[in-house]
């Protein structure tokens, strides 16, 4: 039978690879004490959002917080999490794409008798 991800498990995936990440069993344990089963749902979304911003991606994510810190300070209370959006370009076409089209664009044409010839042979 598989094992059942905790709560904890996944807020541990969801943080950021850094330099300060670590210190796993301590942080399970203050999770555990806190009891931040409850908040996994927050907490996870938070540090989800906090990995867009610009506070942790600069200096190569040299100011992201050691989890513990993150977990003894309680960052994600109280925290407005803007709705994150995902802006899609309608417009965008695949370079390859648009390569293979403007090719199509030069072909000539399949003379009818190769065109009758094929539905000659794909009758059965």
């Amino acid at each position: 039978m598989p094992e059942r991800i905790t709560m904890f498990e996944e807020f541990w995936n969801a943080w950021p690879k850094s330099t300060r990440k670590g210190g796993k069993a301590t942080c399970q344990a203050k999770w555990s004490k806190l009891k931040l089963d409850l908040q996994a749902d927050q907490i996870i979304k938070h540090v989800e959002w906090m990995k867009t911003t610009e506070q942790w991606k600069k200096g190569d994510g040299a100011f992201i917080p050691a989890p513990l810190v993150y977990i003894n300070q309680m960052r994600w209370d109280g925290a407005e999490i803007p709705d994150m959006t995902v802006n899609v370009n309608v417009n965008f076409k695949d370079p390859a794409l648009a390569k293979i089209e403007e090719d199509t664009k030069n072909f000539a044409p399949m003379p009818s008798f190769v065109r009758d010839y094929i539905a000659k042979l794909t009758k059965k």
